[in-house]
């Protein structure tokens, strides 16, 4: 099975050996797992997943359907629902990303109109100072989801405001991820072609 580990631990600054002596194994072992010479039983992967501050199913890979796709659909108080089956984005639209992410809107909230594609870019807690009072979307470990505009964050929680005026601040417990917005997808209705003569 491949994983994502890798991946996490080049986002973390890690060598294989710093990350083996967080686990009390080899850098022969590490390099197993993440190349799949190696089962990855459930064990390993919540060791892993824990040194690497990310959730389990991050360190799953993607399937390539979901890898460029709307996977979720943001509703009001900045619930975010996964979609039954994704929706295919082309790539180049998530180029702004390091880490993609593709969410539509389910309804017009606040600036946002029903049917905008946000494609957000996902990144560790400690990394996404920089996105205070940025729209984001916030993961947590068991792979619940919100949206809104980031007012506050520290390794405990997240404080998110929805986008619709009057709505409730969400306080986000343990977030594992934020996603910064980084593109908004718009289509606009058609403009009526009149004919001369008409």
């Amino acid at each position: 099975m491949r994983t994502r580990i890798r991946h996490f631990r080049k986002q973390r600054g890690l060598t294989q050996t710093e990350l083996a002596q967080r686990l009390g194994t080899t850098a022969a072992t590490v390099s197993r797992l993440e190349t799949a010479d190696m089962t990855v039983s459930t064990g390993w992967l919540e060791r892993i997943a824990g040194e690497l501050a990310v959730g389990v199913r991050d360190l799953l890979d993607a399937p390539a359907e979901s890898r460029h796709a709307v996977t979720g659909e943001v509703r009001r108080g900045g619930n975010v629902f996964a979609l039954p089956k994704p929706e295919p984005v082309p790539p180049s639209l998530l180029s702004l990303a390091h880490e993609p992410m593709a969410f539509r809107i389910g309804e017009t909230l606040g600036a946002y109109a029903g049917g905008d594609v946000l494609v957000a870019d996902r990144m560790a807690v400690a990394e996404a100072v920089e996105a205070l009072g940025r729209d984001c979307f916030a993961g947590g470990a068991e792979g619940d989801l919100a949206f809104g505009r980031l007012a506050l964050l520290d390794a405990q929680r997240c404080l998110l405001m929805p986008p619709e005026s009057g709505a409730p601040p969400r306080e986000f417990l343990s977030p594992v991820w934020i996603a910064p917005v980084v593109t908004l997808l718009r289509n606009y209705p058609p403009v009526r072609r009149t004919r001369p003569g008409n």
